[in-house]
């Protein structure tokens, strides 16, 4: 099995260590390619790497989750998108839904609930 590569879009660095360590626990199926601090920065490297999944955090400086999940489906209506965030409100959640993004985390979150997503992720994409 490819490894799937993993474009990481947070603005907090404890968070892009976290899901390193998180994503390294499963080194044979996930390969961290690159970070991005805020959504204009995730945009390029999306278009730049062509990443298998992208985490986009919707909080951030300059451009945000959601307009980055936004221009990321126009650029790539097939990409891959788990939105993360601490604001955990039910209109956040339907914006980035409907932004784009496939798949949906609050932090705080586990490894498992991490996973989770990236299986549904992975079967939304087969099917």
């Amino acid at each position: 099995m490819q490894k799937k590569r993993i474009l990481i879009v947070e603005d907090a660095i404890y968070m892009r260590e976290m899901l390193v360590d998180m994503f390294g626990q499963e080194k044979a199926k996930y390969e961290v390619v690159d970070f991005a601090v805020n959504g204009k920065d995730g945009v390029e490297k999306y278009k730049e790497l062509k990443p298998d999944i992208v985490t986009m955090d919707l909080v951030m400086e300059v451009m945000d989750g959601i307009q980055a999940i936004r221009e990321i489906k126009e650029y790539d209506p097939d990409a891959l998108i788990i939105a993360i965030t601490a604001l955990g409100t039910p209109e956040q959640k339907n914006a980035a839904l409907d932004a784009g993004a496939a798949e949906y985390l609050w932090k705080p979150f586990s490894i498992k609930n991490l996973f989770d997503a990236l299986e549904k992720l992975q079967v939304k994409s087969e099917g």
